[in-house]
């Protein structure tokens, strides 16, 4: 199914591209043919005739949120023939609820071939309804962090990205520490060596591919800086060396509080060696995104919340615990996780010659970003320029 082809126009809302630009009150939003024409003040805009007028009524309009570190199928590692179809099949659902909850992309962190199917069915529109999906391939050492095959040694490692490349991963994943899943590894005990991620880093780039980093403590989270990791992930324990190494590379920080915080381990569910370990990084996780943002890093957005629709909500209120503005949080959950990602040109804010993906809120998540926790705060979804999700009161035909 694709894109609507008439005009939509939001209007009479608060709104915000995403950009970090003050909001437009009472703005209007431009769509056509699934792209984004124009967004901000309304007599900056000319509705074309025809147009379908959705009034907004004083609710805001935001980008649609990226969840740019989600797990929608287990590691493929850790994966049966049975347990691969099976989670395929689970993940188009909960790429549906993430759409319903205003998450309209998706970045896979723990890819495999198969998920590529499922990405090119949703953009083609076979599969409709879905959040858009962003498949890393994943390049681990054998018995590291991530369990699949492994690539150990500059030139495995040169090959296995080549392969990921080939097949069309939008990104690489690979690790440079341990971290909280398994017993017998340390959260900062070296995963790959330097050499291995310079390696990696490089043969990424000839390839057009970005690197997002497992990395959380030292001494391994310094090979992830020095090899010039494009995105290092979690850094529960970072420290000012590594922000300092990062703030001088210009390397993007997605800190993925939502895997420290109460929601995941308070749950009950996880072995006690995971709960001990994500309870002793609360603090020093939130500490370094405080650092971080002082440095002026790039923050991005991911939850490593595995199947959990929503979750990036709760990611924007933690990083607002941190210290971030409500309307900082918010960028950093759209145009710079979209950048992140490697999906800058085309995704993230309602800047003109963007895809149309946005959501309207009811109430003022840049006055209280908790609001955007509550479904129902969501009252309108649009992802590609078509209105996937409608509970506005009465909106006009």
């Amino acid at each position: 199914m694709s894109a609507e082809s008439t005009s939509i126009v939001l209007t009479n809302g608060r709104v915000f591209d995403g950009t970090g630009k003050p909001v437009s009150d009472g703005g209007t939003v431009l769509i056509q043919d699934g792209i984004i024409v124009a967004a901000g003040p309304a007599r900056d805009i000319i509705t074309p005739t025809g147009s379908r007028i959705i009034d907004v009524r004083g609710r805001t309009v935001l980008p649609g949120l990226i969840d740019g570190h989600m797990h929608v199928t287990g590691m493929p590692g850790l994966l049966d023939d049975k347990a691969r179809l099976q989670a395929q099949l689970r993940a188009g659902d909960i790429l549906r609820e993430c759409l319903f909850r205003g998450t309209t992309t998706v970045g896979h962190a723990g890819g495999c071939e198969e998920n590529l199917v499922l990405r090119d069915m949703i953009d083609a529109g076979t599969l409709p309804g879905r959040a858009r999906l962003l498949v890393s391939g994943v390049v681990t050492a054998t018995g590291g962090h991530v369990r699949g095959d492994g690539a150990d040694g500059p030139w495995e490692i040169r090959k296995m990205v080549r392969r990921m490349a080939l097949a069309g991963m939008d990104f690489i994943k690979t690790c440079a520490t341990g971290g909280f899943q398994w017993a017998h590894e340390g959260v900062g005990s070296p995963d790959y060596t330097l050499p291995e991620l310079q390696a990696l880093v490089e043969e990424a780039r000839m390839r057009g591919r970005r690197v997002h980093v497992h990395a959380h403590a030292q001494p391994g989270i310094q090979n992830a800086v020095e090899a010039g990791c494009d995105v290092i992930l979690h850094g529960a324990h970072i420290d000012a060396r590594a922000l300092d190494g990062m703030a001088a590379r210009d390397l993007i920080y997605m800190p993925t509080l939502y895997i420290t915080s109460e929601h995941t381990w308070g749950s009950g569910r996880l072995p006690e060696h995971m709960t001990s370990r994500m309870q002793a990084a609360y603090e020093p996780h939130r500490e370094g995104v405080r650092q971080a943002r002082e440095l002026g890093l790039t923050l991005a957005a991911g939850t490593d919340g595995g199947p959990r629709p929503g979750a990036i909500m709760h990611e924007l209120a933690q990083l607002v615990g941190c210290g971030l503005t409500p309307s900082e949080a918010i960028v950093a959950a759209t145009r710079n996780t979209a950048v992140a990602l490697g999906a800058g040109d085309r995704l993230g804010s309602l800047e003109p010659g963007k895809v149309a993906d946005c959501i309207v809120v009811e109430g003022d998540p840049l006055a209280d970003i908790d609001l955007l926790t509550a479904p129902e705060s969501i009252v309108m979804v649009i992802k590609q320029g078509r209105v996937e999700v409608d509970h506005l009161p009465a909106s006009m035909p």
